[in-house]
């Protein structure tokens, strides 16, 4: 029997009401240092508003991520809704959740599937980019993410 385990979703209508449309505009920037926004809400903001990042469209249904597949990128969803699945544990995603990075900079297959359940926005996060950002980190701050990516992911 399919179990709801977790749901996360930054309250993108929360942000609208603040008129945050465009995260990169100067009313965003005010709000955002303003101390009203949530840690979730920022970090949200601050990566859909990064020009490093490219974005990408997923109709409804898509299969976005297979379990057991290797993960090529990761994403930040921007806007709509996603399931993911593990066995029978089903998590429901919205605004702000990101899918794959754990697994992509620790090269781990996926243990779950994602699926986009309505129209999806989302923001490209290249591994290929972490990769390098990670070599470059000395090896105790490696360390410490590598133990936080496996607690993430629960694993050993």
């Amino acid at each position: 029997m399919p179990n709801l385990r977790a749901s996360f979703a930054v309250d993108s209508d929360r942000l609208k009401g603040f008129g945050i449309l465009d995260p990169r505009s100067a009313h965003a920037l005010e709000i955002f240092k303003s101390g009203t926004l949530t840690s979730d809400e920022r970090l949200y903001l601050s990566l859909w508003g990064s020009a490093l990042l490219s974005s990408i469209s997923f109709e409804p249904k898509r299969r976005i991520i297979a379990v057991g597949e290797t993960v090529e990128q990761a994403y930040l969803v921007v806007s709509g809704t996603l399931v993911a699945t593990q066995g029978d544990d089903i998590y429901r995603l919205g605004p702000g959740a990101v899918l794959g990075l754990a697994e992509g900079v620790i090269n781990q297959p996926s243990k779950y599937s994602v699926i986009s359940v309505t129209a999806v926005q989302a923001r490209v996060i290249p591994l290929h980019r972490i990769d390098a950002i990670v070599a470059k980190l000395p090896l105790e701050v490696r360390s410490i993410l590598q133990t936080v990516i496996k607690r993430t992911l629960a694993l050993p």
